[in-house]
């Protein structure tokens, strides 16, 4: 199981089973906490699951070097993002290892990708919906994280933002993405839904199968020490299987 954090009003585990429900959407503005809640994410994926883990970083944040091999930032992005297609078309139905494709600022990504090449941008754009339209039997999933969410980032008219079976929206969220997220969904108590002004490392979540929950993510001060964790466990998982690093 990938547990995602904490509810505000009954401080229960929010948990969410990665092969049900992997495909995750994380929205937020600059400083709601989203590269920490992201990070984490990826820490309970290690730590919980065999998981094959491909990382693009378009901004070049520096958050994610280290945890794999299979990693690329600005202009390199398109070919990572097509050479995990080719991984996931040769992924058999049943796969048991979890083959996750994580884009960060996937919105910067497709402006810039649609200046620079439409043609190859609208194939990008197909390859992710086809992940999210059928990955799940293959094991095979997509997060993407940025800062405001539409559908014009998708193909348009087959509802590929549809299938993001867990939609995190943190800190204040424009109106735009929160219907793209949430689609009407409101939390069982009105008033404190009325009263909620979410912090850093909080928001709102809606998971495949379960209620709109407020989200808590475990607080972490320092990101660095997290980002080490996450190298030496990544390491420490390809040791494990006999793969060279």
């Amino acid at each position: 199981m990938l547990q995602l954090g904490y509810n505000l009003l009954t401080e229960k585990q929010i948990i969410a089973d990665m092969e049900q429900t992997g495909h995750a959407c994380i929205v937020g503005g600059t400083g709601s906490g989203k590269s920490v809640a992201t990070m984490y994410l990826l820490y309970q994926l290690l730590k919980n699951y065999n998981a094959k883990i491909t990382i693009c970083d378009f901004k070049k944040s520096g958050d994610y070097e280290g945890i794999s091999d299979d990693f690329a930032e600005f202009s390199d992005v398109t070919e990572c993002i097509e050479t995990y297609y080719e991984d996931y078309q040769n992924t058999p139905e049943n796969n048991p290892q979890i083959k996750l494709l994580l884009i960060d600022e996937y919105a910067g990504y497709i402006i810039w990708a649609t200046q620079n090449d439409k043609k190859k941008s609208e194939k990008v754009k197909q390859v992710i919906s086809e992940v999210l339209m059928c990955g799940r039997s293959r094991n095979c999933f997509i997060w993407i994280v940025l800062q405001r969410i539409s559908a014009s980032l998708f193909p348009a008219g087959i509802g590929a933002i549809d299938n993001f079976q867990i939609c995190m929206g943190l800190g204040r969220l424009s109106v735009e993405s929160r219907k793209s997220l949430f689609a009407g969904e409101h939390l069982d108590n009105a008033s404190f839904e009325e009263r909620y002004h979410p912090k850093t490392g909080q928001g709102l979540v809606l998971i495949d199968g379960q209620e709109l929950q407020p989200i808590q993510i475990p607080y972490i001060a320092d990101k660095t020490r997290l980002k080490q964790l996450l190298q030496r466990m990544a390491k420490e998982k390809a040791a494990g299987e006999g793969k060279p690093r």
